[in-house]
């Protein structure tokens, strides 16, 4: 079996600049076309997450510019090129991640650290009852919901799901597994960083994870 090396890229939105990214040999004239549609914010984070992903694509694989880009199912972005390495991207509020995998699939989320009144109620909707008891176990129980959340999402990108299929989804924390009606494999990390949570799932084993902020 070939190793999987995952690279992760976080970044917050007000380290950059949309006119200085557009301008780096990085950026394809597909990202230059595209980010016209948009302004703001928007195009800062629309420009910033295609940055940091052909940033890891030129430091880790050798690629010096970022290859066309294609929309899949349930709005998934993969390259058009098969033989290219899958990516996600994710974010939330000013920070953005972007995740890259060397062998199969790979989806990821992040939540910004923030309070969530309803949390108890949405997890009570969505999570497993063995989910519940691990989280209600945990010294910050809102910390738990957002790393059962993410894990969740994490999922549910990898295999193109929407939240809907979300119930679909089981996370066995003692025992770091996972299963889903909707998918067979899953190999999963999380990361609590200082401002976000971060969690990374592939449909392939994870050898190593070299993340970078």
């Amino acid at each position: 079996m070939r190793e999987n090396y995952v690279f992760v890229q976080s970044a917050n939105l007000n380290q950059f600049d949309s006119t200085s990214l557009l301008n780096s040999s990085l950026i394809s004239q597909q990202v230059i076309e595209q980010a016209s549609q948009f302004s703001g914010k928007r195009q800062l984070q629309f420009v910033a997450c295609r940055y940091l992903l052909a940033e890891l694509l030129n430091d880790y694989f050798d690629i010096p510019s970022l290859p066309s880009i294609i929309i899949g199912l349930n709005q998934r972005p993969h390259f058009e090129k098969a033989n290219l390495p899958d990516f996600n991207i994710s974010h939330s509020g000013d920070y953005i991640a972007v995740a890259v995998c060397s062998e199969g699939k790979i989806g990821i989320d992040i939540e910004l650290h923030r309070p969530r009144k309803q949390f108890l109620n949405i997890a009570k909707q969505f999570f497993s009852e063995q989910e519940i008891v691990w989280m209600n176990q945990q010294k910050d129980n809102l910390s738990a919901f957002w790393q059962l959340w993410t894990l969740r999402e994490s999922a549910l990108k990898l295999y193109a799901k929407g939240v809907w299929q979300m119930k679909g989804l089981q996370i066995d924390m003692q025992h770091e597994k996972m299963s889903a009606t909707f998918g067979n494999d899953f190999y999963f990390q999380h990361q609590q960083l200082a401002q976000i949570y971060l969690s990374i799932c592939c449909n392939y084993p994870i050898n190593k994870v070299i993340s970078s902020s």
